[in-house]
């Protein structure tokens, strides 16, 4: 049994036609839009870039790059062990505050690509453009190197406090 249109009366060639070929009424309403699916966000984009703050390759660490976050890590420690010589071995002279300015910019940029390194990696996750399979294993090393500083300051006072209590008062 054929639709007909309701305005014009010619008869529709399909059933479930939304608009008249003749007359172009819209018959039916569109079809209600169907929402897109939202892909699950795998990682944190600004978390990446605050674990990135913290401790240099850990926002990589945190994305599952264990070799991204080592080669910032090396490049941050090696640049601040230069700087370290610059300013401290290195008696003061025009070439050694170069030499000084020169890490100092080398240490903050390794630190500030690495966030920004962490934050694009992390988006391209949950875009689908890069695999993600799991968190490195390096995820939890600032972690414990924090947990054994905290410990070994811990470990000091206690001394100290031993020690100043073993002393005889001076009178």
């Amino acid at each position: 049994m054929p639709n007909f249109c309701p305005t014009c009366g010619k008869p529709l060639e399909y059933e479930n036609a939304e608009i008249c070929p003749s007359c172009g009424v819209r018959i039916q309403p569109p079809p209600a839009p169907q929402p897109v699916p939202v892909r699950p966000e795998i990682r944190n984009p600004p978390a990446a870039v605050i674990l990135s703050f913290l401790f240099t390759g850990w926002g990589q660490w945190y994305n599952g790059q264990t070799w991204e976050g080592l080669k910032f890590f090396g490049a941050f420690v090696a640049a601040y062990i230069v700087l370290f010589l610059f300013a401290v071995v290195t008696p003061i002279q025009p070439l050694a505050i170069l030499g000084v300015i020169v890490m100092v910019v080398a240490v903050l940029g390794v630190w500030v690509y690495g966030m920004y390194d962490a934050y694009k990696v992390a988006e391209r996750i949950n875009a689908g453009e890069v695999a993600f399979t799991e968190k490195s294993r390096l995820f939890w090393l600032p972690i414990a190197i924090v947990a054994l500083l905290v410990l070994l300051v811990i470990a000091l006072i206690v001394a100290a406090f031993a020690f100043a209590m073993a002393l005889p008062l001076a009178g």
